[in-house]
């Protein structure tokens, strides 16, 4: 009877596992369309009523 249960612990954590791995994968359907230049990428956005995200990086 313990073997049973032990087994089935097992079971419900793999499965449980892998859909965590699995659903952000299958869940990402549109990858991101990175713009060329600020300009095509602010006059993009302002077509389609999508936000823009910029993101600044230095090494300083």
């Amino acid at each position: 009877m313990l073997n049973f249960v032990w087994k089935r612990k097992h079971l419900i954590a793999f499965v449980t596992l892998s859909l965590i791995v699995v659903s952000p994968t299958v869940q990402a359907k549109d990858k991101i369309q990175w713009a060329e230049s600020i300009e095509t990428g602010l006059a993009e956005a302002q077509k389609t009523g999508k936000p823009v995200m910029m993101d600044f990086y230095t090494e300083w």
